[in-house]
Formats: C-alpha cells, sequence, structure tokens
C-alpha cells in the first residue's frame, strides 16, 4: 500500500492559473527579480513541485523556503503553502509565491513581495478566496509547468 501513495505522489502536475500568470508579469516589471534569478532559482525551485508532497527534496524541509500558510490569527491554511526566497532583485526583497495543493495538483496562484506582515496577512486572505475558488473549479488555466 506504501507503494502506492509514493507513486501518487510523483509527477504531481503543476497548473498556472492566471492570478500566477499576472501576478508574475507585475513583479517582473517591477523588477522583483533578475531574469538570472529567476532561470536559476526561481523556476526551478517551483519545479521542484513536479516531485509530488511530501517533497524529497531537503529544501522543502527548511522553514526558510517553503511553510503552511497561515491566516491573520496565525492558523494554518487548509492546502496553502509559501515559497519563500530571500535578498532577491536589486532591491533585495523576500520574494513569495502562495500555493495551492488539492485535487493532486499544486496550483501557482500569486507571487509578491513581502514588504510587512501586513501584506503577507493579506495575500494570504487573497489564497484563502483563491483555494475555495479552485475546489470549485473557478479559476482560469493559463498552463502548466
Amino acid at each position: 500500500m506504501l507503494s502506492y501513495l509514493k507513486e501518487l505522489a510523483i509527477n504531481m502536475d503543476i497548473v498556472i492559473t492566471e492570478w500566477a500568470l499576472d501576478s508574475y508579469l507585475n513583479l517582473k516589471h517591477t523588477r522583483a527579480f533578475t531574469n538570472n534569478e529567476y532561470k536559476n532559482t526561481i523556476r526551478p525551485d517551483v519545479e521542484l513541485l513536479k516531485d509530488g508532497m511530501p517533497s524529497p527534496h531537503v529544501k522543502f524541509q527548511n522553514s526558510k523556503f517553503w511553510g503552511p500558510a497561515t491566516d491573520m490569527y496565525g492558523d494554518t491554511i487548509q492546502h496553502g503553502y509559501k515559497m519563500k526566497w530571500h535578498n532577491v532583485g536589486s532591491g533585495r526583497v523576500q520574494l513569495r509565491l502562495a500555493i495551492v495543493i488539492l485535487q493532486g495538483k499544486s496550483f501557482l496562484c500569486q507571487g509578491y513581495v513581502k514588504s510587512n506582515d501586513f501584506v503577507d496577512k493579506k495575500e494570504m486572505a487573497k489564497l484563502k478566496i483563491r483555494i475555495r475558488d479552485i475546489g470549485k473549479g473557478h479559476y482560469v488555466y493559463r498552463g502548466m509547468l
């Protein structure tokens, strides 16, 4: 039985939502990250999701890189996660990517710069709504990684 469950975790689809694409374009426009950082760090890190959850990659055990999304009260948001990068771009910002893992897929929801805790909590409030919408099938599919 355990080997069957391991097989389910391999080759997880990574869905690019319209929310993720829009936020990527906005972040790129504001130069939140360099092309080099995107090609050599951000994209390869996101592609690690293909290997499923729980991830076999050590990076996912580091809470400074990966963790559950939490709401304004510090409660864990079911199905919500964040990838985190520090000192990114010429502004040396904290870049975040909100991700939903639901129905055996990873849904990229929104990238943002965490400039303070208020911004982070606001983005997590959006993520809660997006989790609900994804569960109902109400999202715009823009591709897969």
